[in-house]
């Protein structure tokens, strides 16, 4: 008797645990297990950026991205190639402690440095299908800062999460994201417009683990209803590299 009651208990502790376990896992933990998919303090990037208009034609160009993180959570890429848009620079600083992020982008042929601030964050980037406030994301912000998640459904190792937006600058109505819980990282993320209707369209692929870092090494982003598409593919990277606080002020952009 004494024994059925032990093998009893053993179970009811079992599935309380794993019930427990299961309870945790929610939207916000979700997002948490995301930004924590990458160990590194710094990385140093190369990537290439191929942007197709509805009717077909490509654009290829190439890029550096560099970020540093600290008390202030800092981001900066700049073109190389071609000859017509190398030296354009976006900086993003990002002070979680004082929930202020502050947007730069630096136009060579104007040799001056403009603020991105307010509704001009929902503007494209450079001609391609990203907008700034895309870029905070991909530069690594938290997506904590930006979205308020629920969990739909989990199924083959995929979470479904609802996005609800909660920054105001951002110009979607709500967003949808499957994240590989394996590797905690979003395999697609879906915008929509105020009129619910499907904007956008994000698919990560061909993920790598390099030094303990998860990553996606290609980023597709669709606009669907202007049916035009950007390409993003990491060439190079580097994780922990030493990097110099001052490349990220918009003094040094002006310098280049």
């Amino acid at each position: 008797m004494i024994k059925k009651i032990t093998i009893f208990f053993l179970i009811l502790f079992f599935f309380s645990a794993q019930f427990s376990l299961a309870q945790e896992l929610d939207g916000e933990q979700v997002l948490k297990n995301l930004e924590t998919s990458r160990q590194a303090e710094s990385h140093q990037m190369k990537m290439e950026m191929e942007l197709y208009s509805s009717s077909g034609d490509m654009r290829s160009r190439t890029l550096n991205n560099y970020r540093l993180e600290g008390e202030i959570e800092r981001s900066l890429m700049q073109f190389t190639e071609p000859a017509d848009i190398s030296g354009t620079s976006f900086l993003l600083l990002d002070d979680q402690a004082n929930n202020q992020e502050d947007m730069y982008l630096y136009l060579p042929a104007l040799g001056s440095v403009r603020k991105i601030s307010g509704s001009q964050k929902n503007g494209n980037f450079v001609g391609s299908d990203l907008t700034y406030n895309d870029l905070s994301i991909f530069s690594g912000a938290n997506f904590r800062d930006n979205y308020q998640a629920e969990m739909i459904s989990e199924d083959n190792g995929i979470i479904e999460l609802h996005l609800e937006i909660t920054d105001p600058d951002i110009d979607y109505s709500y967003g949808k994201m499957w994240v590989k819980k394996d590797l905690w990282l979003a395999e697609k993320i879906e915008y929509y417009d105020h009129q619910e209707k499907l904007l956008k369209v994000i698919t990560l692929s061909d993920f790598d683990e390099i030094d303990g870092n998860r990553l996606a090494r290609k980023i597709e982003v669709e606009n669907v209803q202007r049916e035009s598409r950007t390409i993003l593919k990491l060439v190079e990277v580097d994780f922990d590299p030493e990097l110099d606080p001052s490349i990220f002020t918009t003094r040094y952009l002006q310098r280049q």
